[in-house]
């Protein structure tokens, strides 16, 4: 089987660019399985319940989150209803949503979970996210664990990795909006990436216009965000590869689609 995994989907030109690529994608590489990253699908800051639906009906099966999870507080909504929205699992309990989801794809169970990192994370991470992925892996019956480190600091995803080579069949990271260029299988079968990058506009400053971010730096500006909406898009994924009978790791594809 196939896995689709698309990096943080950045408001309307990331939006434009999932839903085209997608359609090539299914046409050409007969994708099973459709993960995505949302939490930045609504204007660059969380995710809306039209935006949400949307997802469904092109026929994603989990969007996981991170740490805008519930900057857009239309989420509240829904987001306990839903089955296929998954938010750091190592936020504290007393938040809305679920920290894993199971789906069940031709008998075959396939567990998608997310964790944030601790280091330059500021967020209601009241676990750690290694000691509660461990957790969590002891307590699920699945096939297939899938998960979405979303976190900053390179060396923690690459950590993060190696420590559940073996344990979790796809370990990739988002945050940072940057695809890294480190796709690999690890030595003992996890197919591996510290971040998959992210699909919006590619002339901002990850999705944002670019002079916003440049004049806080060179003049201390705090003006707000506003997502870029001009230029060259990216799309950024990637296709993994399982085999159905032993559940195994056989290939990483990285796609980084420049439009």
């Amino acid at each position: 089987m196939k896995i689709l995994i698309v990096g943080d989907i950045f408001s309307k030109m990331g939006r434009e660019s999932f839903e085209r690529n997608l359609k090539k994608l299914k046409r050409e590489e007969n994708i099973n399985f459709i993960i995505v990253n949302g939490e930045n699908t609504s204007h660059g800051k969380g995710l809306n319940e039209k935006h949400y639906k949307w997802f469904m009906e092109l026929g994603v099966n989990v969007i996981t989150m991170g740490n805008h999870t519930y900057s857009n507080r239309n989420i509240y909504n829904f987001i306990d209803d839903s089955k296929s929205i998954v938010r750091p699992a190592n936020f504290s309990q007393d938040l809305p949503g679920v920290g894993y989801t199971t789906k069940n794809y031709n008998g075959i169970k396939i567990t998608v979970m997310q964790f944030i990192g601790k280091v330059f994370m500021n967020n209601p991470n009241d676990e750690d996210p290694f000691e509660k992925t461990q957790e969590l892996l002891d307590s699920i019956d699945s096939n297939i664990f899938i998960c979405d480190f979303h976190a900053e600091a390179t060396s923690e995803k690459v950590a993060f990795g190696h420590c559940f080579d073996g344990k979790i069949q796809i370990i990739y990271g988002t945050h940072t909006h940057v695809q890294t260029n480190d796709a690999r299988i690890l030595p003992k079968g996890s197919a591996y990436i510290t971040d998959v990058g992210m699909t919006g506009a590619m002339d901002g400053v990850i999705g944002v216009q670019k002079n916003i971010i440049i004049d806080r730096y060179l003049k201390k500006s705090t003006n707000a965000f506003e997502p870029e909406d001009k230029g060259k898009a990216q799309f950024c994924a990637i296709i993994v590869e399982i085999d159905e009978k032993t559940f195994k790791c056989q290939n990483i594809k990285v796609l980084n689609i420049i439009e």
